[in-house]
């Protein structure tokens, strides 16, 4: 078997393993799944399920990663330039993919993710950005990322757990309008925009 020949073997693999997982979330709940039952599923063999994925949460993990890979497939096809059209893009994407957030909400495991999506899209959108910069980014830009991207997400999350009533255009309304009233009534934002500079002495470099 030729290297191609075997990455498509591995890859179809691992997608019938995680596919059979989120199969059977929809039956059982996901703390009764046992490895077993996933290997009966996937039709394959105990051996062939821990030659790829550690434990039955990694499986699950994976499943998450593809989501965001496919995320960042979505902003290399259609870059976006505004805060209005990033956030309209991800929330577009999401409702793409609501089955399965609604699959991790009636399981009780948003946690998974919720606790890896900053990483996961900050991971995306580096690649997405400039990949031959060798320098880090300065912190302040990291800081500024994850604290757009927690506005972002918290959106996503409530419009989840109300009902998913609004529309995408909707969810990104919310953000840009959270983005750009959110300062006005704030005296050191409103000294930023008057003198260009903050009316404190900032102790980042």
């Amino acid at each position: 078997m030729d290297a191609k020949a075997a990455a498509r073997k591995t890859a179809a693999t691992r997608e019938g393993i995680k596919t059979a997982l989120l199969r059977l979330m929809e039956k059982k709940p996901y703390h009764d799944i046992s490895v077993p039952d996933i290997v009966l599923e996937a039709s394959t063999a105990r051996c062939t399920f821990y030659r790829h994925f550690p434990t039955k949460d990694e499986v699950l993990l994976a499943c998450c990663k593809d989501r965001f890979e496919g995320l960042y497939r979505r902003m290399q096809e259609e870059p976006s330039y505004t805060f209005h059209d990033t956030s309209l893009g991800y929330y577009m994407y999401w409702q793409e993919h609501l089955p399965f957030l609604q699959l991790l909400q009636k399981q009780d495991l948003l946690f998974f993710f919720t606790k890896n999506l900053d990483r996961f899209l900050y991971d995306v959108t580096g690649r997405a950005g400039d990949e031959d910069e060798a320098s880090a980014p300065p912190a302040k830009l990291v800081y500024h990322f994850f604290c757009s991207m927690s506005a972002m997400s918290g959106i996503l999350l409530y419009w989840l757990n109300t009902g998913c009533r609004e529309s995408a255009e909707q969810l990104a309304q919310y953000y840009v309008s959270f983005l750009a009233e959110g300062s006005e009534g704030d005296d050191d934002c409103r000294y930023f925009r008057e003198h260009h500079e903050y009316p404190f002495k900032h102790t980042y470099v």
